[in-house]
C-alpha cells in the first residue's frame, strides 16, 4: 500500500513555510498534498499563516487578526526576506494543488473560505482539516464530496469526528497503534499520522524507525516536513 504524503507547512527544508515556491518544491518532490493554515485579517480576508502572531516568522509581535491586509502583505520572512506570505486568493489562482486547508478559524468564517474554494473550482482540489466537530458538518453541508480531516485538539474526540463524517482523522505521532488503526480503518475511514511532536517542538520531523513502523501498521498517510527524503525512505519498506 502507498503512503500518501503531505508536506507540512508546504515543506520547510529549502523555502520558507506555507509560501508557494514551498508548495511547488513539495509537489516536484513527490507530495501528494501540500498542508496550508487559514487565519483572517483585521478587515476579514482569509490569509496563508498558521502561528497566531507574526513574531517568529516575521519579527513582527502582532497578531495577524490585528493587521489589516496592507500590513499583512507588508511582512517578510526574516530568514529570506525576499519572501511575503500570501492570501488564500492568491494560492488558489496560482493553480497550486492538491491542498489540505488547515482552517485556524472555523465557524461562519469557514463559510468564506468554502465560498472562496468554490470560485475557484477547487473543490475536488482540497482537503478541508477542520478543528471542531461543527465545522466537519458545515463542510458536508456546502457540498458532501469535499473531503474533510479532523485535526482532533484530544485524544478522545475520535468517535464525534467519525460521527460527523470526517473522511480522514489525523493522529499525533503519539497517540498511534495497531489497533486504533485498524479500528478506524474498520469504519471505513483513513488514518493519517502528524510527525513530531508539539511539546518536544519537532512538528513535523520524526525518526526512519517511526515511518517505517507507521507503513507496517497500514497508515494512509503522513503529514511530514522532509518529502523526498521521505518519499525514498517509505520505498525501502
Amino acid at each position: 500500500m502507498s503512503v500518501k504524503l503531505s508536506a507540512h507547512r508546504c515543506g520547510t527544508d529549502q523555502y520558507p513555510e506555507l509560501t508557494m515556491e514551498a508548495a511547488r518544491h513539495s509537489l516536484s518532490l513527490g507530495a501528494d498534498c501540500v498542508e496550508m493554515d487559514i487565519r483572517f485579517t483585521k478587515d476579514r480576508v482569509p490569509v496563508i499563516s498558521h502561528d497566531k502572531d507574526g513574531t517568529k516568522l516575521f519579527g513582527n509581535e502582532k497578531n495577524v487578526c490585528d493587521l489589516n491586509l496592507e500590513e499583512f502583505l507588508k511582512l517578510r520572512f526574516l530568514d529570506m526576506p525576499e519572501y511575503r506570505p500570501h492570501t488564500l486568493e492568491e494560492v488558489l489562482s496560482g493553480d497550486i494543488a492538491p491542498i489540505l486547508f488547515h482552517i485556524k478559524e472555523g465557524g461562519e468564517q469557514l463559510d468564506t473560505i468554502l465560498a472562496y474554494i468554490r470560485r475557484y473550482d477547487y473543490e475536488d482540489k482540497v482537503i478541508m482539516g477542520v478543528q471542531e466537530v461543527e465545522d466537519v458538518l458545515r463542510v458536508k453541508n456546502f457540498n458532501p464530496t469535499i473531503k474533510v480531516l479532523a485535526f482532533m485538539q484530544r485524544e478522545d474526540l475520535t468517535e464525534e469526528f467519525l460521527d460527523a463524517g470526517a473522511d480522514i482523522i489525523r493522529l499525533w505521532e503519539a497517540w498511534v497503534n495497531e489497533a486504533e488503526v485498524k479500528r478506524i480503518q474498520e469504519r471505513g475511514r483513513e488514518i493519517w499520522v502528524m510527525a513530531g511532536s508539539p511539546q518536544e517542538r519537532t512538528v513535523g520531523y520524526t525518526g526512519e524507525a517511526a515511518v517505517k513502523e507507521w507503513k507496517k501498521m497500514g497508515v494512509d498517510g503522513i503529514i511530514i516536513n522532509e518529502i523526498g527524503k521521505t518519499r525514498a525512505l517509505l520505498q525501502e519498506v
